[in-house]
């Protein structure tokens, strides 16, 4: 547990994407006061760890993984590669089973860089934007980020979700390099993009996001 004190009005906590409770308090609140709050808090907590335990991977055989938002199962093998996948099954060589986390998320950032990247440079042709540098990474709390410098970063984990989900977040990041906020410029460059990609509101894969992309992190 970290506690965090600043000039700020109110208590809050949340877990990181290390999976630590922080508590954020004003500066000058008593220690009984901030054991009060997590006291009075505590079947959050106990409900946020477990949830916590649940998303943690054994990689055990017959487990299941998401790829493109599709469940399948891990098959361990003595004749496959380390690593497989055929869309049927996950294929994992019974000697690697102790680097099959990295195994996974070699497996999952490969197939980020090529999926995403296809996507990318469809969409950005489209609307004549052009960014700068495109990255993958292992970020746990964002899906994708644009800097002032048009470099555009994308999780690989977002490689796990619905293809309609993925495109949003293209998109929203792409809509970036016109508008470096979230002004209602950017929200109806945003909705034209998605609604010329799909006829649905893009709020609806924003709040997909939100709602299952927990299950993306473990």
């Amino acid at each position: 547990m970290k506690i965090i004190k600043s000039f700020r009005k109110s208590l809050s906590m949340k877990i990181d994407e290390s999976w630590e409770l922080i508590v954020k308090v004003p500066r000058f609140v008593s220690n009984k006061k901030i054991e009060e709050f997590i006291d009075k808090h505590r079947n959050w907590i106990e409900e946020k760890k477990q949830l916590v335990l649940s998303r943690i991977k054994n990689y055990s055989h017959g487990e299941k993984f998401y790829y493109f938002w599709e469940e399948y199962e891990l098959i361990y093998s003595w004749d496959s590669k380390k690593i497989d996948f055929d869309w049927i099954n996950f294929y994992l060589n019974i000697d690697c089973k102790k680097d099959a986390k990295i195994l996974f998320e070699k497996f999952y950032k490969k197939k980020a860089k090529i999926y995403i990247k296809n996507r990318l440079d469809f969409i950005s042709k489209k609307y004549d934007l052009k960014y700068n540098k495109f990255r993958i990474t292992s970020a746990k709390t964002r899906w994708g980020s644009c800097s002032n410098h048009k470099n555009i970063n994308f999780s690989y984990r977002l490689i796990m979700s619905p293809i309609k989900a993925i495109d949003y977040v293209i998109v929203h990041e792409l809509a970036h390099l016109k508008e470096m906020n979230h002004s209602k410029n950017f929200r109806d460059l945003v909705k034209e993009m998605t609604l010329w990609l799909y006829p649905w509101d893009y709020k609806i894969h924003k709040k997909w996001l939100k709602e299952h992309g927990g299950k993306m992190v473990f």
